[in-house]
């Protein structure tokens, strides 16, 4: 064999090393571009997946910040009517402290005016036994007109003035006693009546006795209003602040993960740039 034909042996086989090996690269890179390819699809998937599992994450720290907002503003209402159920209930208790007052002074003037009415009967008992005195001054001074005009009677003619005088006398006599009578009578009315505000007093006295009871629990039972509603106006502040502080720590969750969205659509982007750079690269080694 020649040397003509033993070099042209060896390029021939050497052609077709570099045939098999450019073979050999155009797959590799084929191999290694749908890898890219494929990577690229499996982050684009996942990044997908993150995606929704996020948003699905700031849907909830949203309705999450929502509702807190809600209670938050429930609570500052919560908070505002117990201040102001807390001044009612004080000023009630001023109003009722003066009722209180008024009735104690009403008391006291019932009794100062049950001391002139019990004064008032013992005058009028006074006066009764005054007009029994003077009915009995009448009976006599009857009974001594009778024996002077008997008297008179048996003087006849000597008698006859002494028996003018005793017939005036026992006239004098039946007129003081009517008027005696009638006195009596009106001391009777004026003794009734007397009794029967004194009955009428101690109704009252009770009337007021139980007043002053109702107000001395209404008073306490608005006090212990008052300690309840500063108690909720405390718990309600304090709630207030909390829910203030979640809102500040939901409002950094939300802005990181607004930011995170933000950052997973940016790498869903290149990853699918990537995708179409590695199938535009495939289909170019497979020409």
């Amino acid at each position: 064999m020649s040397t003509q034909e033993i070099d042209s042996q060896v390029l021939q086989t050497l052609l077709q090393k570099a045939k098999l090996l450019d073979e050999l690269k155009i797959e590799d890179s084929l191999n290694i571009a749908q890898n890219i390819t494929n990577n690229a699809k499996n982050v684009n998937n996942a990044s997908k997946t993150r995606l929704t599992e996020i948003q699905n994450i700031e849907s909830l720290v949203n309705e999450f910040i929502e509702r807190s907002n809600q209670i938050q503003i429930l609570s500052e209402n919560s908070l505002e009517s117990s201040k102001v159920t807390s001044n009612e209930s004080e000023n009630v208790i001023i109003l009722v402290e003066k009722l209180f007052n008024l009735i104690n002074d009403m008391s006291t003037t019932i009794d100062e005016f049950s001391s002139i009415i019990e004064q008032l009967n013992e005058k009028n008992e006074s006066i009764t036994e005054l007009v029994q005195v003077n009915n009995k001054i009448s009976m006599q001074t009857n009974l001594l007109s009778i024996n002077a005009a008997i008297e008179a009677s048996k003087a006849k003619e000597y008698g006859r003035g002494f028996s003018i005088v005793a017939s005036e006398v026992k006239k004098l006599a039946n007129s003081s006693k009517q008027s005696t009578l009638d006195i009596g009578n009106e001391i009777d009315k004026i003794t009734s009546m007397t009794k029967f505000v004194l009955t009428k007093k101690e109704a009252v006295k009770d009337l007021v006795k139980n007043s002053v009871n109702l107000s001395k629990e209404a008073i306490e039972k608005l006090k212990s209003l008052i300690e309840v509603a500063k108690e909720n106006s405390t718990n309600s502040d304090t709630i207030s602040c909390n829910v203030n502080e979640q809102l500040q720590s939901s409002d950094t969750i939300k802005d990181k993960i607004t930011h995170l969205v933000e950052d997973t659509k940016k790498a869903i982007d290149g990853s699918q740039n990537n995708i179409n750079l590695g199938e535009n690269l495939v289909e170019n080694l497979k020409k």
